[in-house]
């Protein structure tokens, strides 16, 4: 730990601008992966019991591995897979959907 602090100062004092920027990025890649942790913690749940293969097909016209790339922040082409915020708006509207579908099911006579 002691070694890396000592390399950060060695680059901030030769060139601050361009430390500034990559500190900014730096974090900002931190609350993006942070955000992808907290949609898996909040669907760790529901995942097991949803088909993430109909909800691709059917809400998005996509594959499975698509969706599943986004949920989990899988690397394609060199950067982390996400979904925009339409996209995770027509998810969260496809989990409602289907709450809703599985709420109005009756199965007694």
């Amino acid at each position: 730990m002691d070694e890396i602090v000592q390399q950060m100062r060695e680059i901030s004092k030769g060139n601050p601008e361009e430390f500034s920027r990559i500190m900014v990025e730096l974090a900002k890649d931190t609350a993006d992966r942070s955000e992808q942790l907290a949609l898996r913690v909040k669907l760790q749940e529901v995942l097991p019991a949803v088909s993430m293969s109909y909800v691709a097909k059917n809400y998005f016209g996509k594959t499975r591995q698509w969706l599943y790339q986004r949920l989990s922040g899988t690397i394609v082409n060199g950067k982390p897979a996400k979904m925009t915020p339409e996209e995770l708006r027509i998810f969260e509207a496809a989990l409602h959907d289907l709450g809703g579908k599985l709420s109005s099911v009756h199965v007694s006579s």
